[in-house]
Parts: C-alpha cells; structure tokens; sequence
C-alpha cells in the first residue's frame, strides 16, 4: 500500500474545516469558479475551447435507436453557434428557474453504448438558485452555454432566469434555509438535496423564502429544511444516507436523483462544502490517506482507523462513503450501478445501497481502491 502518512492515526478529534476544503476545490479544480467573480468580459477563444473540450466515450455509441455517425457529431457541433462566438463575449449573470439538467451539446439527443440510461450527452442536474455565468447562445436560440460553480455546459434558455451581477450578488447574500432530505417542494419548486433557499424576513420558525421567480412565500422550518450550514455530524450524515436507502441510481442526476459523485456531492454541500462534480475531481480534494493496498487485511486495518461519514472510498470512476464497522464488518454507502462480487457475479444494484464488504461477498474492491480521502 503507497501510505502517504507516516504513521496510522488511532484516535480522532478532527473538526471539518469547510473553508479550507471549500478553498481546495476552487484552486485545484479547474471546472470549479466563483461565477459571480467572473470577469465582465472573457475571450471569445477560451469559451470556444471550453464548448469543444469533452468529447463523448470511445468505443460504439448510438443516438436513440440507432448507431451514432460523424454527422450525428458534426450536428451537434454546428448547433452551437461558434461562428458566433467573437473575440469576446460579455458575460451575462442569471440563474437556474427550476431543477435543469446540464448537457455536453445543446440537445435532449440521448447518447449511450447500448443502456440509454448512461447517457454521455448528459452532464449533470441542477438545482434551483444555481448562480450561472451566461457565455453563449445555441443557433436554435433554445440552449445557454453557461458556467456552474461546479460545471459548465448546455440547459434550457426557458430554465434560466436573466438577473444581472448586482442581483445575483445580492440573492447570493441573503440568510438561506438548507435543505436536509432528498428532496423538499416549495411553491410548486423542487429543491434537491443540499440546496439552499434564501429568506427575506423571518418570524420565529415562519421564514417568507424567495422563489426562483423572485416571488416570494411563507413557510414554516420542517422536517428537512434548516436555518443555515448545521455543524458536520456524523450522525446526520447516516440519518441522511438511510433515508435515501434504495432511490434508484441515476446516471448525471437526468431524473432528478443521484450518481455515486452527485450523491457525495449533496450530502456534504448540507454542511457547507463545495466539492467537485465527478468523483475523479473529488478524489483530489480532501486529506488523502492512502492510494492502493496490497491485501484486504491492510485495507481493513487502515480503513478501521479513519473517522467514518467523512471517509470517502475512490474506485475509477465510482466514490463510496465509509460509514463505520458493524459486528466487525467494513460498511459503505454509495449510488451504485453495479458490483462484481468476490466469485466474479455481476451484481446489479442500481440504487443507492449500504454494502457491508465482507457479507456482501465484496472483499475485491480493496483491489480497486484508487485513493482513500478524509474530509477534515
């Protein structure tokens, strides 16, 4: 096992520190910005390479029912409008009016190697309130290429609110609710887990919350829904995982659910951080413990040492969150697709699921474990 420590910690007393982990993400995460920071005009270049920088999987890919061609490709480039684009662009400020997902092209076209429920065409979804920065306009006058915190790519003009710098800074900075449940409704709003709703006056446990439409509504503080970031527990976090328990996994969020990167992703954004949106970006944020191990026993013996639900689990393309040993066994919850058991049996999940390893005949993905990450 390559330990980046010198010693293995037995003991704990670890606070999070959310703005130094916040601060991680934004320097060495490329994808991350502070939208409302960005200039109020950028090189019409760099948004060009920005459009053209990801490129769907190699290998055999379709569209819809059929096999995907180099015109199919050559389509979506030219929908979005790079002629266009010129030696600068004026950035415009908005945000997201309603969840929305975010799309590599500007297109509902499905792209996928044979399960058009992994769609490469897709990105991920966002909530409302996203703060964006507004770059460009697809030819079809539909689609805003626009910059997330946390992403940037294609969604719907319709889904979009226009405000400008001052007011976006200025929704920014109100007071906010946090909401703690998969998902809560507000004014015919879906807010996902994670999110933040912003007050404008407060009576008691009654808050009048601003809508995505600037219209605004009482409510009263449930079940779900608290006043601000609450302190990181590790309690909470098991409350939060069990309660999703069985939501069926979702690739890119496209039906407002979770991924394994979009799931750590909302359970910690509870408690004020910021992570990246794929679990390769996560995988670099954070303390990192250990990057591979020779045996399941020193997998175990290390992993026993670390602080659980803050303890986070890499594979390629996969994260899991560690939640402790029960009755000697190692668990993890995670929104997973599928796992190959010890024998070599797929197993499909499909869900988000809690696996205990050694009962779930999963002693293996110690041999996959790419990095093992503290939050602290």
């Amino acid at each position: 096992m390559k330990l980046l420590l010198a010693f293995i910690i037995t003991c704990f007393a670890f606070s999070m520190d959310v703005k130094t982990i916040n601060q991680q993400s934004y320097t060495l995460i490329d994808y991350m910005k502070r939208v409302e920071e960005f200039p109020r005009e950028i090189e019409g270049r760099r948004v060009k390479e920005w459009i053209l920088e990801d490129k769907f999987p190699s290998g055999r890919l379709y569209i819809g029912d059929r096999e995907l061609r180099e015109e199919d490709i050559k389509e979506f480039v030219k929908g979005t409008n790079l002629e266009a684009l010129g030696e600068s662009v004026k950035v415009q400020h908005g945000w997201t009016l309603r969840r929305t997902n975010m799309r590599m092209y500007p297109s509902e076209a499905v792209v996928h190697k044979g399960n058009p429920e992994i769609d490469y065409n897709q990105y991920t979804l966002l909530e409302p309130f996203t703060p964006l920065a507004i770059l460009h306009l697809s030819r079809d006058g539909g689609w805003l290429y626009v910059h997330a915190p946390y992403m940037r790519g294609w969604v719907r003009k319709r889904d979009v609110y226009v405000s400008g710098r001052e007011k976006l800074l200025e929704v920014l900075q109100k007071p906010f609710l946090v909401v703690t449940k998969g998902s809560i409704n507000i004014g015919g709003f879906t807010f996902g887990l994670g999110s933040r709703v912003p007050y404008v006056e407060k009576r008691g446990k009654e808050y009048r919350v601003l809508l995505p439409n600037m219209k605004s509504i009482w409510v009263h503080a449930w079940d779900g829904l608290e006043e601000a970031f609450p302190g990181f527990s590790e309690a909470k976090v098991k409350v939060i995982l069990e309660d999703l328990l069985g939501t069926p996994y979702d690739w890119g969020g496209k039906e407002g659910r979770w991924d394994c990167s979009s799931l750590v992703q909302g359970l910690y954004a509870v408690f004020g951080l910021e992570l990246p949106r794929n679990s390769s970006q996560q995988a670099k944020i954070g303390r990192v413990v250990a990057t591979g191990f020779s045996s399941y026993d020193e997998f175990k013996r290390l992993i026993q040492t670390l602080p659980p639900f803050r303890t986070l689990l890499f594979m390629k393309g996969h994260v899991m969150v560690y939640g402790g040993i029960e009755e000697g066994d190692i668990v993890i919850y995670h929104s997973v697709h599928k796992l190959t058991q010890e024998d070599g049996t797929r197993w499909y999940i499909k869900a988000i699921a809690k696996n205990y390893v050694e009962r779930h005949r999963l002693r293996n993905l110690y041999k996959s474990i790419v990095s093992v990450n503290v939050l602290d």
